[in-house]
């Protein structure tokens, strides 16, 4: 039976100044807030594509109002092809987000009182760098101060977004398994090269968090998925330059701002079901079942 998600706003809190500053090998004092104007995010607690967003409001303790904004209506199942019972699930988007992205994609970013709005997820990983930085965000900047730096860490955040991301939704929405497989060795060819690149940094571009890492972060927490609904040919192994991935993300996940950022794994191995079933009908999902990549839907998806 179709059912919506009630709307829910809340004022988030950041992770203890005394966490943040031991990650960082620094005192409390280095991170006092400074005064920082809060802003509105609409957001869901399933998507990858919206953690990156809160990783970075949460890295620079940036005072954020919080709506659910995305939920699920479910049709009711029907007998479909070669009998099999099916159902369909379709998002459900809040009005406010709807009003301020007519996409009704998360995350999106709002500043109420000037109706200002930024999407797209990595732009908005940049965007709230800048902006903590702008208001006296004391937090390692997400972005290295050299040019050409900084250059390679948004060239490489393109790569895993397109080359370890996106194929997550191909290993579960493509409907045979030697597709299933073909997506996976591709994904597990970018993190080996991701590896390399990475070497013996504690993390991308040096020893705190980056645009980079926190572009591949959502999905490095979420692999654990593939193993579950597709067997044991799709865990990531443990050998070669994929070791420097693994301890990487180990690193990563032990940040309270990344910590804070990750659903619960029953929890979200439930959500998930959706698109391991065929059944979710979201931009992703509906970009995959016609032949593109998940970071490709367009409109009509």
């Amino acid at each position: 039976l179709g059912h919506t998600m009630a709307t829910l706003a809340r004022v988030v809190a950041t992770p203890p100044l005394q966490r943040l500053a031991r990650a960082y090998g620094q005192t409390a004092q280095h991170f006092a807030p400074p005064t920082i104007p809060p802003l509105k995010y609409f957001s869901a607690w399933f998507c990858p594509y919206a953690q990156r967003a809160t990783i970075a409001l949460q890295h620079h303790a940036v005072p954020h109002v919080l709506e659910e904004a995305l939920g699920w209506t479910i049709t009711e199942s029907t007998v479909g092809e070669q009998g099999r019972t099916e159902e369909a699930a379709y998002h459900w988007k809040s009005p406010a987000l709807l009003a301020a992205n007519p996409a009704g994609m998360v995350p999106t970013l709002l500043e109420e009182g000037t109706g200002l709005v930024v999407k797209e997820s990595l732009v908005a990983v940049e965007f709230v760098n800048e902006y903590a930085i702008m208001h006296g965000s004391k937090a390692p900047s997400l972005m290295p101060r050299d040019p050409f730096e900084r250059a390679r860490a948004r060239v490489w955040a393109a790569q895993v977004n397109s080359k370890a991301c996106s194929p997550y939704y191909a290993v579960l929405c493509k409907p045979t398994r030697p597709e299933q497989l073909a997506a996976f060795e591709g994904l597990v060819g970018s993190l080996r090269q991701f590896g390399e690149e990475l070497g013996g940094r504690k993390f991308f571009c040096g020893d705190s968090l980056s645009l980079t890492d926190v572009a591949l972060l959502p999905w490095a927490y979420r692999f654990y998925v593939l193993e579950h609904y597709r067997g044991s040919d799709f865990a990531i192994p443990r050998d070669g330059d994929l070791l420097y991935y693994h301890r990487w993300l180990e690193r990563c996940l032990e940040l309270p701002a990344v910590q804070s950022s990750c659903p619960d794994k029953e929890k979200y191995l439930e959500h998930i079901k959706k698109y391991a079933t065929n059944s979710a009908r979201s931009k992703v999902a509906n970009a995959v079942r016609r032949g593109a990549q998940a970071h490709e839907y367009g409109e009509n998806d």
